[in-house]
């Protein structure tokens, strides 16, 4: 048997940036570089920078057997979502897709709100995994582990029956994608089904999903670390977390999406950058943020007149959106109204009236990729 860590080994973990690594050997993928780290406002950035939206193990072997020692730390917010969702890691040969393999074990990491948009976290301890994907076949092949969506994963060790080496270079246009929870998909059962990985596999893109849930805040830090990467196509998935943290107001909103924009026309001044606004959201579409929970329930306030003035709903944002880009007169800047992803219309799978559910998310990239798919031709 062949044993490898994920780091500093022939395993390539395309999406991760930097890596959390503990005396035990256990490996953490992170999707921002470490030098981001002291410029996060809150906890949550920390928390969903670790969430592996994207990130896939890939390597090329004769392997008929492979297996991972895994251990993940699975969500649920108090009142809102306390099932526990499935931890899958979906394995493609070859770029199709072949075995799901869930980890039924694993951390629980509880948020419970303590005001709107804040959160107090604890983790339940629980036991590792041992994943195994066999009857793979003894011709070479090239392998991708998509990690889930649904909870952050520490990897100690794969192995395999059979020599594990590089794979060669991915040729395949690369699309960089920056959203919120909803671009970050954990709701989906599986990688498969979060809208950004869908919409990567039908266009035949090499994704790198910067979907953060709460934390599309427009942070330059972001914005910088996108910038630094090789891109083909750009998109960016605005909107629903300034309304939902009420963290900026119609001025602060317009410079700092510009501001987001200039980072990355200073070091891709060329690439295709396409601005997509808020899917629906009922509660927020005319009433501003913060999102409320009570119980089970999350909706929007209504304001008194002399403190709704400038303050952000997801209708006004999709208007400035949608002026912003034509401001700009860049004609390699384009603009997407979400509700051609997921409008009203969809509302059976929208249960909690905010996020889509794992249907939804396959709708959403399926749409995706029949709207947009000219833009990587």
């Amino acid at each position: 048997m062949f044993s490898y860590s994920i780091k500093e080994s022939v395993i390539e973990v395309v999406g991760a940036q930097g890596f959390d690594c503990d005396s035990q050997g256990w490996v953490t993928p992170r999707r921002l570089p470490d030098w981001t780290r002291n410029q996060f406002a809150d906890a949550g950035m920390e928390r969903y920078v670790r969430f592996p939206s994207g990130v896939r193990l890939r390597f090329t072997s004769r392997a008929q057997a492979i297996s991972l020692e895994v251990r993940v730390s699975k969500l649920v917010i108090t009142g809102i979502s306390e099932q526990l969702r499935p931890a899958a890691f979906d394995l493609l040969v070859n770029g199709v897709e072949r075995k799901s393999v869930i980890a039924e074990n694993g951390n629980i990491l509880r948020l419970t709100a303590t005001a709107p948009a804040v959160f107090a976290e604890t983790l339940e301890v629980g036991e590792t995994d041992f994943l195994v994907f066999d009857d793979l076949g003894g011709d070479e092949k090239e392998i991708e582990i998509w990690l889930p969506t649904t909870a952050i994963v520490e990897v100690r060790n794969v192995t395999s029956d059979q020599e594990i080496v590089s794979s060669k270079k991915d040729t395949r246009k690369t699309w960089l994608h920056y959203g919120s929870s909803i671009s970050q998909c954990s709701e989906a059962i599986r990688p498969m089904d979060a809208w950004p990985i869908r919409a990567s596999q039908l266009l035949n893109l090499d994704l790198r999903n910067f979907g953060l849930a709460g934390e599309c805040q427009l942070d330059g830090f972001v914005a910088r670390s996108m910038a630094d990467l090789q891109a083909d196509f750009i998109s960016l998935k605005l909107g629903i977390n300034v309304v939902n943290a009420d963290s900026m107001r119609e001025r602060a909103f317009i410079p700092a999406v510009h501001n987001f924009l200039d980072i990355l026309r200073d070091k891709h001044e060329v690439t295709p950058i396409l601005v997509i606004s808020s899917i629906t959201c009922p509660f927020h579409e005319e009433c501003p943020g913060p999102t409320m929970i009570d119980g089970n329930r999350l909706f929007g306030q209504e304001r008194s007149p002399e403190l709704a003035a400038g303050a952000l709903t997801l209708s006004k944002t999709r208007t400035l959106l949608e002026e912003i880009v034509k401001n700009r007169d860049d004609v390699n800047l384009h603009y997407m109204n979400g509700l051609e992803l997921f409008s009203s219309v969809d509302h059976e799978h929208l249960p909690d009236n905010l996020h889509p559910d794992s249907t939804g998310y396959r709708m959403m990239g399926e749409r995706f990729a029949r709207l947009q798919g000219q833009l990587f031709t």
